[in-house]
């Protein structure tokens, strides 16, 4: 069994490549509405249409990014739903025949007078050929669950998810549980306690941003919030200021060149370098608040 790959049919298109202002589309919402909200002068003004519409262009660009994930989930999807239909169509071992095979040799075995020796050898052929199924059975099945490992893995790429993987990787065989639970598989237990956090390989740490940016960036991409671009889709892309480098798509559609990612603590998102976001941006994220209606405190 091998794992199909189709490109993905979008509605909407992702363009060129733009660094956006913020991490997720609310973050960009709560700005646009702060402009219109607090600063109406300046949002009529050339400069100030200029700061929404580019707001309104992050929005959909994360969009369509997000929903180029989705079709990969939903190709995802649709791959276990084919290997899984293809596991249903293989046929049963003739199980109950063995053990009916195996009955009738008992009986013949415990009968008194002449053994009937080819009937009890036809009949152990029969509970081989059974076996002969099984073990074909169980390969099938066993290509089955690679296929659809290989699908999981395509589709997880780089990314660091807490899936329990290290922990069936390193434990001892049927005890993987207890041994996550006290601390000896892996999972940066021994590290924690010496009072650090061991930094993945696959994160290239000289162009992580300074701290406190860099230990929340890294936490997101261990926590699979975010995901670092393979360097086959970086090459796709156009060079950057700094030739090509890692580049940083959040969860929520953000995208962002690793070594520009910020943390603002106020709006609790991050924004490249150098496009601070206004602190009150988090009070415009209710619905009601708007050019005619005061911004609604946070409590």
């Amino acid at each position: 069994m091998t794992v199909t790959t189709r490109q993905p049919v979008t509605t909407l298109t992702v363009g060129e490549v733009r660094t956006t202002r913020y991490s997720d589309v609310c973050g960009g919402t709560d700005e646009l509405k702060r402009l219109l909200t607090e600063e109406p002068e300046r949002a009529v003004t050339p400069e100030g249409r200029a700061a929404l519409r580019g707001l309104v262009d992050d929005g959909l660009y994360m969009l369509a990014r997000m929903e180029i994930r989705l079709r990969e989930y939903q190709a995802f999807r649709d791959e276990l739903a084919r290997i899984v239909e293809q596991m249903r169509q293989l046929d049963e071992p003739r199980l109950r025949d063995a053990a009916q095979e195996a009955a009738e040799i008992r009986r013949l075995l415990e009968t008194k007078g002449e053994l009937p020796l080819q009937e009890v050898a036809d009949r152990a052929e029969e509970i081989r050929q059974v076996a002969n199924d099984m073990e074909g059975a169980l390969r099938r099945h066993k290509e089955a669950c690679i296929a659809a490992g290989r699908a999981y893995l395509a589709l997880k790429g780089p990314r660091d998810w807490e899936d329990g993987a290290d922990q069936y990787a390193t434990a001892t065989p049927g005890a993987p549980a207890q041994a996550a639970q006290n601390g000896r598989v892996g999972d940066g237990s021994q590290e924690r306690q010496a009072g650090y956090e061991a930094l993945p390989p696959w994160i290239p740490e000289a162009w992580l941003p300074p701290e406190p940016h860099r230990e929340k960036i890294v936490d997101w991409l261990k926590r699979g919030r975010a995901a670092l671009l393979s360097e086959e889709e970086v090459a796709k892309l156009p060079p950057g200021p700094q030739g090509r480098e890692p580049l940083v798509q959040f969860e929520d559609g953000g995208f962002m060149p690793l070594r520009a990612v910020r943390w603002s603590e106020e709006v609790r998102n991050f924004h490249p370098l150098g496009q601070d976001p206004h602190p009150r941006g988090r009070l415009y994220r209710k619905r009601v608040v708007g050019p005619s209606a005061p911004p609604v405190e946070e409590a």
